[in-house]
């Protein structure tokens, strides 16, 4: 049985949250199977990725005749077989905004990758699978079928598909969702019906054949982006089976396209992979808190697979050996290219 480890009220709202910060590892992930079903009632499937051990955090807020959800948590593969609306009395479609991280959805016979700002449309009565890397962080509206399903001009069209929210009824329908997140709990029931249908309303132009025609297709014509591919190779950073095939597999592009991505910051995709490695590599060993791991075990943790290797690169990078930058304690931290972490943009960018 699922347990509600806190319920939040503040600004006249009333948040369901669930978290595993409190939940013991053995139990951790049954609870936020259980949790997550809150969200998708079809739940088949989680399965941990990268090893991590299962995390997460979701808010639910009630809204008009559904509700609203945020959700963080680890890297996961979460898989559902489609709910039957005679059986939870849920019949509607997930509108799914990407706030953090990247997703790869598989839906409707599409699939599709949503970056930051980026959002999909699920029916939810078909099946779905979905992979999120980067301490994926979602916003999930649920919208009744009877007004969202009257106002699509070709649903069959619309399931599945991705749109971005810089410009056009994308970027109007992100302003709305903001606002409406923060204000829903303080609105009357006939306001929040009203808002639900104009939130509709958005989600039909937005999503119409007109606007999602050069997205069709498993990769449509949208382009890998470097944000994108950096995401994805921090999400791996610790796997030395991380490879570029890995990289241009998930992008769903050429390794000759992914390389072009790569040129402008002046090296290739194994070589970014590789700096960022040494970058962590010493950030660790120049912390304190981390003395007791040997250098040895450094390099490991950040997916180098022999010594003699690591100390060459890491020599050639930081012009000192690893030994040595455990023996200074560095007034300023050094110099990284960092993680690459784009965030979601203002709206009207």
């Amino acid at each position: 049985m699922l347990e509600k480890r806190s319920l939040q009220v503040s600004a006249g709202k009333a948040d369901d949250v669930w978290t595993t910060d409190s939940v013991p590892e053995p139990e951790r992930e049954e609870y936020w199977r259980g949790a997550l079903r809150r969200l998708y009632p079809d739940l088949t499937a989680l399965e941990p990725l990268d090893g991590e051990a299962v995390r997460g955090r979701l808010v639910i807020r009630g809204f008009a005749d559904g509700w609203a959800g945020e959700c963080q948590q680890s890297a996961a593969r979460l898989a559902g077989a489609g709910c039957d609306p005679a059986g939870d009395g849920w019949d509607g479609y997930n509108l799914i905004l990407q706030i953090y991280g990247v997703g790869r959805v598989s839906h409707a016979g599409r699939m599709v990758h949503r970056r930051f700002g980026e959002m999909t449309l699920t029916d939810a009565a078909l099946p779905f699978e979905e992979v999120g890397l980067g301490s994926p962080h979602v916003q999930l509206w649920r919208l009744p079928r009877h007004v969202l399903a009257p106002l699509l001009i070709a649903p069959d069209l619309s399931a599945g598909m991705g749109i971005h929210s810089r410009h056009g009824a994308g970027a109007l329908l992100l302003s709305l969702l903001q606002t409406t997140w923060r204000e829903c709990g303080g609105l009357a029931r006939p306001m929040q019906h009203r808002i639900q249908e104009s939130i509709c309303r958005l989600v039909a132009l937005a999503f119409s054949p007109a606007s999602v025609a050069h997205r069709s297709g498993r990769n449509g014509s949208r382009q890998a982006s470097l944000p994108e591919a950096c995401a994805f190779i921090e999400s791996r950073l610790q796997d030395p089976r991380l490879s570029v095939g890995e990289v241009a597999e998930w992008l769903c592009c050429s390794r000759r396209k992914l390389e072009m991505l790569f040129e402008e910051t002046g090296i290739g995709v194994a070589g970014w992979i590789g700096r960022r490695r040494i970058e962590e590599c010493r950030k660790m060993l120049a912390d304190p808190a981390w003395r007791h791991l040997s250098i040895t075990e450094v390099a490991f943790t950040w997916g180098f697979r022999d010594l003699s290797t690591f100390n060459r690169r890491f020599r050639a990078r930081c012009g000192v050996a690893p030994r040595e930058v455990r023996r200074e304690e560095p007034a300023t931290p050094p110099w990284t290219i960092g993680p690459f972490r784009p965030r979601l943009p203002p709206v009207g960018e």
